[in-house]
């Protein structure tokens, strides 16, 4: 019996990311400068946005540097997303053609092609979204001596550590955790669910170009500018989503040292769920009066963005089966 119609549609797009999410599950990430990552999507979108943005002569001209990040920022997730599409128009019908025909007639002229592909739109995939390593990263520095835990804090945050006690660190474990639920998962899943690849690798490509330029010292202050917007719109659904799946509690109090400083939904939501004082010097502090992060905290975050992750890939599912029933077959 051959597929067609919405069952072949939600399978094409669904396969796929079902098998990614056990292979992340399963394995994480691949090593650090491993050749897998080293060909990751989102590792040669930044090498490439890295590359063109540094060559930006920092000059004092605010508007020179803004118009030449922002171009940057197009060049880099246009040449990404044309690369995914690319991927979806020339190598889908091979993947099509085997759950049509190949797969259940058993015609074995299209098993190599259709299971490449497959193979192909797996390890892309899985690249845009993680929920292991993620998790595996923030629970690393635990349990280590104060001096070794600042280290290894430094390199899942973007703040300086060296000063941190040890309630500061744990909060900024459980920040990362938080926010990183809606980079790192929830968004790209959602994306993904609406437009298939090419949708999570934009989504992905933004996220990337803000972590590498949105920054707001005065090295890339105006030429990450238009990335750190665009992030902000990008994950505006995510973020709330997040919000949902991490859990309520208590209602969090927010406090933020400057009006521009703004404390992420899903970092509040983490705060609330958990019962605990998250902090970042200088930034904010929600739930002032609640007790600081114990490293038991940290690890309880975990399970909640590991649960958070089933969450998404039950909304991801449950979109595709409704794109697949009216026919929108864009992520093909």
């Amino acid at each position: 019996m051959s597929l067609s119609g919405p069952l072949l549609y939600f399978l094409a797009a669904g396969v796929p990311l079902g098998l990614a999410f056990l292979l992340d599950i399963s394995l994480g990430d691949p090593k650090e400068s491993s050749l897998a990552e080293r060909l990751y999507p989102p590792v040669l979108v930044g090498n490439l946005a890295l590359g063109l943005s540094e060559s930006i002569p920092r000059a004092g001209r605010p508007q020179r540097e803004w118009a030449l990040g922002t171009l940057v920022w197009f060049v880099t997730v246009g040449t990404a997303v044309i690369v995914a599409l690319l991927l979806c128009v020339v190598l889908a019908p091979f993947w099509l053609a085997f759950l049509q025909v190949g797969g259940p007639n058993g015609n074995v002229r299209f098993w190599i092609p259709a299971i490449a592909v497959l193979v192909l739109f797996v390890f892309w995939t899985k690249s845009l979204f993680t929920t292991r390593g993620l998790v595996q990263y923030c629970l690393a520095p635990l349990g280590k001596p104060l001096e070794e835990k600042r280290t290894l804090v430094s390199r899942v945050v973007n703040r300086p550590t060296a000063e941190l006690p040890d309630a500061l660190l744990n909060s900024a474990l459980i920040e990362s955790l938080a926010e990183n639920t809606t980079d790192s998962i929830v968004s790209p899943l959602l994306y993904y669910a609406f437009l298939g690849l090419p949708g999570a690798v934009f989504y992905r490509s933004v996220n990337t170009l803000d972590a590498l330029m949105g920054h707001r010292d005065r090295h890339w202050i105006h030429v990450g500018a238009f990335a750190a917007k665009v992030d902000h719109v990008a994950n505006w659904p995510g973020e709330r989503l997040s919000s949902a799946f991490l859990g309520t509690g208590k209602r969090a109090e927010v406090q933020t040292l400057y009006p521009e400083v703004r404390a992420p939904r899903s970092i509040v939501a983490m705060a609330s769920s958990l019962g605990v004082r998250l902090e970042r010097k200088g930034s904010y502090v929600i739930g002032k009066d609640w007790a600081p992060p114990e490293e038991e905290d940290v690890r309880r975050a975990a399970r909640k963005v590991k649960k958070a992750s089933l969450f998404a890939l039950a909304m991801a599912g449950g979109i595709l089966g409704v794109m697949a029933v009216v026919g929108w077959t864009f992520f093909l």
